[in-house]
């Protein structure tokens, strides 16, 4: 089974759960974490020795850990792409770090979600297009300029604390 069928069951599955609990006021909650370079080990719920992530063992035995989300692109920028669209980068254009912006018609997990009653929020590094539409001397000229203008809030995302910086988030 390829990856665009398996988001498709994945959006279907999630569409199902927040469809029939928009009667329920127990709808459940959806967190989804992506840290970069983060390895398979790396937390206390899989394993790591050294590593304590209380919280996020907490989260992993109270809720469901979906382990088969393989990454779009050895960089954050198409893989966060690719987790929001389910989506290749050559779908929508993304190929490289912090570089071009999620087109307007790509339909995102937060768009998604936030049609099923759902209120959504995004904090951390964005790197999906500029989050102002200021020119800034560091992107002049090149990809990542004011006509690169795709912050969370117009993809789908009600509340977000971003940044287009460049460091591990």
């Amino acid at each position: 089974m390829n990856n665009r069928a398996l988001w498709i069951i994945f959006v279907l599955a999630l569409g199902h759960f927040a469809f029939s609990s928009a009667y329920s006021q127990n709808r459940p909650n959806i967190i989804l974490c992506m840290a970069d370079d983060l390895g398979w080990r790396d937390t206390g719920y899989n394993g790591h020795p050294a590593l304590k992530t209380p919280n996020l063992d907490r989260m992993a035995e109270q809720g469901i850990v979906f382990n088969r989300f393989y990454s779009a692109a050895p960089v954050c920028s198409p893989t966060r792409g690719s987790c929001l669209t389910g989506r290749h980068p050559s779908r929508y254009g993304i190929f490289h770090a912090n570089v071009g912006h999620m087109p307007k018609e790509e339909i995102t997990l937060a768009e998604i979600l936030k049609q099923n009653g759902y209120t959504t929020g995004h904090f951390g590094k964005w790197h999906l297009g500029t989050l102002t539409t200021k020119e800034k001397d560091s992107n002049r000229g090149r990809p990542g300029d004011a006509s690169h203008y795709s912050p969370p809030w117009e993809n789908g995302f009600d509340v977000c604390f971003s940044t287009e910086a460049k460091v591990p988030t």
